[in-house]
């Protein structure tokens, strides 16, 4: 990714955290509030079983976010599994994300749709549908590795990893990857594959 992507990420995250009245304290410790997060920015979000475009079609009009199953039937037969889903209604935007999967995942499907809230609004339509979602850095759209990248960077700041990388440090001598990884995965509530593909962005942890 470019220089000028990057900074445009970085920019975008610190939007988010100042409109939600939330900043980054390594003294601190727990996952990022990734709810508060989404309100600042005025999108929701939910979890669908089964989550396909059907589907969600089906809850926005059970959930009276539409005005009546006209405005979406050209999605009612959709039956594609998607791990992630965005959805525009006017101004607001209405994230989805499998309810099946475990909370890790979970979690860093909706950072990463709520990337796409931030970066790609005016890049897409009424709505942005991803049928997978990589936790790594190896998509091969530009707007997926750009929603990647702010997904691990939002609920993974660098500088809680830093921060608890000292203090192994100062318990141990040494930094070893694997039990920062631990550690790491369960404080913010991310997933090992997650984890490790944040460390090695960061350079940080050795064995």
């Amino acid at each position: 990714m470019s220089r000028s992507g990057a900074d445009r990420i970085a920019a975008a995250i610190a939007d988010v955290r100042r409109r939600a009245r939330w900043q980054v304290d390594p003294a601190v410790r727990g996952p990022v509030p990734l709810d508060r997060l989404y309100q600042g920015v005025n999108v929701a979000h939910t979890a669908v079983h089964d989550l396909t475009l059907g589907t969600a079609a089906r809850h926005l009009v059970e959930q009276r976010y539409v005005n009546g199953p006209h405005t979406v039937e050209d999605l009612w037969a959709e039956r594609e599994p998607l791990a992630g889903l965005l959805f525009w209604l006017c101004e607001d935007g209405l994230a989805f994300v499998r309810a099946g999967d475990i909370l890790p995942r979970r979690r860093f499907t909706a950072a990463h749709e709520l990337g796409h809230a931030v970066l790609h609004r005016d890049r897409m339509g009424r709505f942005l549908a991803d049928p997978a979602i990589s936790e790594s850095d190896d998509a091969t759209d530009e707007r997926e590795r750009e929603a990647n990248r702010f997904a691990a960077e939002l609920l993974m700041p660098g500088e809680v990893i830093r921060a608890r990388a000292e203090e192994l440090k100062r318990e141990h001598g040494r930094c070893p990857r694997g039990v920062l990884e631990y550690r790491l995965a369960a404080e913010l509530l991310v997933s090992g594959e997650a984890i490790r593909y944040r460390l090695n962005t960061l350079g940080v942890g050795n064995d």
